[in-house]
């Protein structure tokens, strides 16, 4: 096993039983992870949310094994877990609805037996960056959905674990607050000493967001080529466009139109939100990006 790797998967094997039925749902799942946004694509009932219960020790498996940092998952105490990763859910009530987001995160904290002191700068930053902070002595049962969605993130980001699962993220989330999220999740101060494993359906929100990607298909995981390389070029749609203005500043321009024109953006990943901003705040208005190279949903449905 590799022990630098954040996680590693070997051989993973996972079974549903039934009186009349057998279900081989993970038949031979081998993945090794370091630091970064990695996303796990798959139809419904492929089994992500499998492999991540079978990961955050939810589930039990058959065969394979599961180390962090090194050390097999079930050689691991409540503590050291508790230390090691944290999950948001998907579909489940990740937080409670009587509490304010900021009594939520005190209480996960006391649950996994972490002191507030140690995560409350990293619990404020997370509400100032996701736009909550103004909102932190709400019940979130008054809260929109979307906001809903994104104390359920900062609750499971603000532990400060070095491994951390998102099932469907994006779930309840407008196109603005997935955008945001995306260049979040993606920012070099988040993703630099932590390893980020997400599932989502929102192709766009993963290209934008993803270092590397994987799909989990008959039981197995395939590794989509890296996202993560500088010469990964993004084509971006921005309306009403100062031509003069991009030209001065060196950009390719694809397509000029009336209302709108597309450039190209040589970036990485984890860059493109910044770079995104830095358009925005110059005065052009970025509507859509897309990404050159292996189309995702080729890659999905293959």
């Amino acid at each position: 096993m590799d022990n630098t790797a954040a996680l590693s998967v070997h051989h993973l094997k996972k079974t549903f039983r039934t009186s009349s039925n057998r279900n081989e749902v993970l038949k031979d799942v081998n993945i090794v992870l370091e630091k970064g946004v990695v996303a796990i694509l798959g139809s419904n009932g492929a089994g992500k949310t499998t492999f991540i219960r079978s990961c955050t020790d939810l589930l039990d498996y058959e065969e394979g094994k599961i180390e962090y940092f090194g050390k097999g998952l079930q050689t691991m105490s409540k503590e050291e877990k508790n230390r090691t990763f944290a999950l948001l859910s998907e579909g489940s009530r990740n937080i409670y609805y009587k509490l304010t987001p900021w009594e939520n995160i005190k209480y996960f904290a006391a649950v996994r037996g972490v002191p507030f002191n140690a995560v409350r700068s990293q619990s404020k930053e997370l509400l100032n960056e996701l736009g909550l902070y103004d909102k932190r002595n709400q019940l979130v049962e008054n809260l929109s959905r979307g906001m809903q969605q994104k104390v359920a993130i900062i609750c499971a980001l603000s532990m400060n674990t070095p491994v951390v699962f998102l099932d469907e993220p994006t779930l309840g989330l407008d196109i603005e607050s997935a955008f945001g999220l995306s260049s979040f999740l993606s920012s070099p101060e988040i993703t630099s000493n932590r390893l980020i494993i997400m599932t989502s359906h929102d192709f766009n929100f993963i290209e934008r967001t993803a270092r590397q990607i994987f799909k989990l298909q008959d039981g197995v995981m395939k590794r989509k080529e890296d996202t993560a390389s500088f010469d990964n070029a993004f084509i971006l749609k921005i309306l009403h466009p100062d031509i003069d203005k991009l030209q001065a500043a060196r950009y390719e321009i694809l397509e000029r139109h009336d209302l709108y024109c597309t450039i190209r953006l040589l970036t990485t990943a984890l860059l493109l939100g910044k770079e995104i901003d830095r358009l925005n705040q110059e005065g052009h208005e970025v509507t859509s990006v897309e990404i050159e190279g292996e189309n995702l949903k080729d890659f999905y449905l293959n």
